[in-house]
């Protein structure tokens, strides 16, 4: 199942989110080779430490096997601190319905069955539980940081996903990348959804108590979001 922990829960699943942090470890420091920040057996940054929601699957056993960061832009996001020049000039993000998925990661030993495109069931839960929350919440677009071949994935599914910019970090092919929770994306998703049938429901029901604490951030761009494709 699919649960979304937000400040005001971070006490009452302490233990999961502590496991959300050693799969990160595992995933972008020991496995990708990032230079991540390490605490012990797990992979932390300044952002953990601020307003954010994490999106957690569970499996039977209740152990944590995919996750990922939600943070709205109003602060200070991944993007800001750790991808400068993925996204190119005059193309910026800012505003309480817009919000970066960053930090997604799945444990592929235990992620539960693949569909035909290889893309693994718990990765499949989260997307859908993140649109349920998209719209609980009055998010409009997610932007999304994640490995090229994740986003090769999700194009299969006509989720509609803008590709802004890519890089190479450290050898790994990254990009980033705009979902708006619009009429596309969420036929899509509902098109997905029977994949999943059979299986335990998601978090479906949460929703976040109001917008996330603003805090201070690069001087780029407004209060309102500028939202321009760089030209092909």
């Amino acid at each position: 199942m699919i649960i979304h922990v937000e400040m005001h829960d971070r006490e009452r699943y302490a233990r999961e989110i502590s496991n959300y942090f050693r799969l990160r470890k595992a995933v972008f420091h020991d496995r990708l080779g990032w230079n991540v920040v390490v605490q012990g057996d797990e992979e932390r940054d300044v952002l953990d430490d601020l307003p954010c929601t994490y999106a957690l699957s569970l499996d039977g056993t209740g152990a944590v096997n995919a996750g990922a960061r939600l943070i709205p832009t109003t602060q200070t996001t991944l993007l800001d601190l750790a991808f400068d020049g993925l996204v190119p000039e005059g193309i910026s993000f800012r505003a309480p319905t817009i919000w970066e998925v960053s930090r997604l990661c799945v444990d592929e030993a235990n992620a539960g069955e693949r569909l035909s495109a290889g893309l693994a069931m718990a990765n499949l839960e989260l997307a859908l539980a993140n649109f349920d929350y998209a719209r609980r919440n009055g998010i409009t677009h997610y932007l999304t940081v994640t490995e090229r071949r994740v986003y090769e994935l999700t194009r299969l599914f006509d989720m509609g996903v803008e590709l802004l910019g890519h890089q190479t970090i450290e050898g790994c092919p990254v990009v980033c990348g705009l979902i708006a929770i619009d009429d596309r994306t969420l036929a899509a998703a509902e098109r997905m959804r029977p994949l999943t049938l059979g299986r335990p429901p998601s978090g479906r029901g949460a929703t976040s108590r109001g917008p996330a604490r603003a805090t201070p951030r690069s001087d780029r761009g407004t209060s309102e979001p500028t939202i321009r494709s760089p030209q092909e």
